[in-house]
């Protein structure tokens, strides 16, 4: 037995005919569909976006962190009294005053 042949049928022509015949209510909900689709990819994608940017925005705070604790430690060690007092004996020459030398000043 042969098949018989059927007619070719346009599936896209028929659904488009299908939908202007019922009305339009089905074709406004199947819009508002695709526009709610399309609205949570667009949200997605730049929630994505947010979480990446504030990711490195949190590895460059502790990099600056890290930096600025290295800044208070370095200011610390080049501040240190006994680093001071070196210096200035050795490249300005200074010396500490003896009692002769001091100058009282008073009001």
């Amino acid at each position: 037995m042969k098949p018989t042949a059927e007619p070719s049928v346009n599936l896209t022509r028929l659904i488009v005919k299908d939908l202007f015949s019922i009305g339009r209510l089905p074709l406004l909900l199947l819009v508002l569909i695709l526009g709610s689709a399309l609205a949570v990819v667009y949200i997605t994608h730049q929630s994505r976006q947010l979480i990446v940017q504030q990711e490195q925005l949190l590895i460059e705070r502790d990099q600056l962190d890290i930096e600025w604790r290295n800044q208070i430690l370095e200011e610390n060690s080049l501040a240190e009294h006994s680093r001071v007092e070196r210096l200035a004996e050795t490249q300005l020459e200074m010396k500490r005053p003896t009692a002769a030398n001091e100058i009282v000043v008073q009001r």
